[in-house]
């Protein structure tokens, strides 16, 4: 296996697993962000935001740090849902708004920034 694929695998599996713990993430931050007033929002907005970042960092393309926030966003999206006989967990209340909002907008300014530039511009 080249060197380059390598990378693509390895890159591969580091986002399928970041996009595990956005999940894990997400369902945190929607229990946490009503814990004490700044505490528990800065946790849940901060998890999202180090996980964008972290998924920055993996990715070879803009579409590994997407899967990571769709991967946040789906779960968190479904716990705002108000369900049939079923207690709302992420309300429409200040907290609820600020984790939303901040988790996305953490998310997408990762995704508008691209992917990281650190690596050395290639000759080939």
């Amino acid at each position: 296996m080249s060197s380059r694929r390598a990378r693509n695998v390895l890159s591969a599996l580091a986002i399928a697993g970041l996009a595990v713990v956005a999940v894990v993430v997400a369902v945190a931050g929607a229990f946490l962000h009503r814990w004490r007033s700044p505490l528990g929002i800065v946790l849940a907005v901060g998890g999202a935001a180090g996980v964008a970042i972290i998924a920055r960092a993996c990715a070879r393309s803009r579409a590994g740090s997407a899967v990571v926030a769709l991967a946040w966003l789906g779960p968190t999206l479904a716990l705002a849902q108000n369900a049939p006989g079923e207690d709302l967990v992420i309300t429409g209340g200040e907290a609820g708004l600020v984790f939303l909002f901040g988790g996305s907008v953490s998310h997408a300014v990762a995704l508008g920034l691209g992917v990281s530039s650190d690596r050395p511009p290639s000759v080939t």
